[in-house]
């Protein structure tokens, strides 16, 4: 009889350490941390999610508006998944609205070099989970090469999370309300604490100005600007212009736009995509690479015999 009870609070207790969520943490935002909390948190797990933006224009709201919506997310998921935030990667980039002054363009290719360098440090600082985040459509010229190109080198999988993945159905089988962009960014801004960062009383006339009469044909065959170079013919083509709002709408569409985000992170299941990427680096260690690392690029262990390629 000893014995059962004793096994019996053995499994309640082990149900409830189970149970429970992710640790509670001061901040989970890299940089706001010391390296100490920094080490503690890298005895227990290998997780960093890492927004990557870019710098144009977007109507009224400031110009890394598509920076702080994969920060928004990045925290959120960082919440959900026990993980850190890497932040300030903000300048990639851009495509076609550089015709506005704000913008700061920097190539996809100079952008998944740098970006390759900071996976490279994360893996040697402990992160072996990366997870990379984005809300810009062209971005993915940035990033997927860096997925891509870091397994090959270090033969560790690394995540790419881009902006349509937010767009799952979610648990009630009804795809989230994303009908108001805007509200999303201004919950966002409200994530990251910066929602006063929004100016109000602020709009813009939209001069006349040509339209491409051959670019919008072209959008179909293929993935926009990645089947065909082009810039728009005014920055207010992107989004529109700025429109005035009053500070009780950004603080009520703050709350929504919080709210939204919050339904699209619970939507995806993170905790899952990150045992999912646990066992298909498992998979990779254990069995890709003793059975054909001899062929994968950047593998030491030299070119095998003819006795062995008759193995395989």
């Amino acid at each position: 009889m000893r014995q059962i009870m004793i096994l019996s609070l053995a499994l309640l207790f082990s149900a409830a350490v189970w149970g429970q969520g992710p640790p509670k943490m001061r901040t989970r935002v890299l940089t706001h941390m010391t390296n100490t909390e920094i080490e503690q948190y890298l005895k227990r797990n290998d997780v960093i999610f890492v927004p990557v933006g870019t710098v144009e224009p977007h109507a009224e709201m400031p110009i890394d508006a598509e920076y702080v919506g994969p920060l928004a997310y990045a925290m959120k998921l960082a919440e959900e998944g026990d993980g850190l935030v890497l932040p300030g990667l903000s300048y990639f980039f851009p495509d076609a609205t550089v015709v506005g002054r704000g913008a700061v363009h920097v190539t996809p290719s100079e952008g998944t070099a740098y970006l390759l360098t900071i996976a490279r440090s994360l893996l040697r600082q402990g992160f072996r989970r990366q997870v990379y985040i984005s809300g810009h459509a062209p971005s993915w010229q940035t990033v997927s090469p860096l997925v891509r190109q870091f397994y090959d080198e270090t033969h560790v999988p690394i995540l790419y999370l881009e902006s349509s993945v937010f767009r799952r159905p979610n648990t009630t089988g009804r795809p989230p309300n994303f009908g108001d962009f805007a509200k999303m960014l201004y919950g966002a801004y409200a994530i990251a604490g910066r929602l006063e960062d929004i100016p109000v009383d602020l709009s813009e006339p939209v001069p006349e100005h040509p339209a491409d009469p051959g670019i919008n044909h072209l959008f179909p065959v293929g993935p926009q600007s990645g089947a065909i170079g082009f810039y728009m013919s005014h920055y207010t083509d992107h989004i529109g212009p700025a429109k005035a709002i009053t500070a009780e709408q950004r603080t009520q569409w703050g709350k929504e736009g919080a709210a939204m985000i919050e339904e699209s992170v619970k939507s995806i299941d993170i905790k899952s995509i990150l045992q999912a990427l646990r066992d298909h680096d498992k998979f990779t260690q254990e069995h890709l690479i003793p059975e054909y690392g001899w062929m994968f690029p950047n593998q030491s262990g030299g070119e095998k015999s003819n006795a062995d390629l008759h193995q395989h």
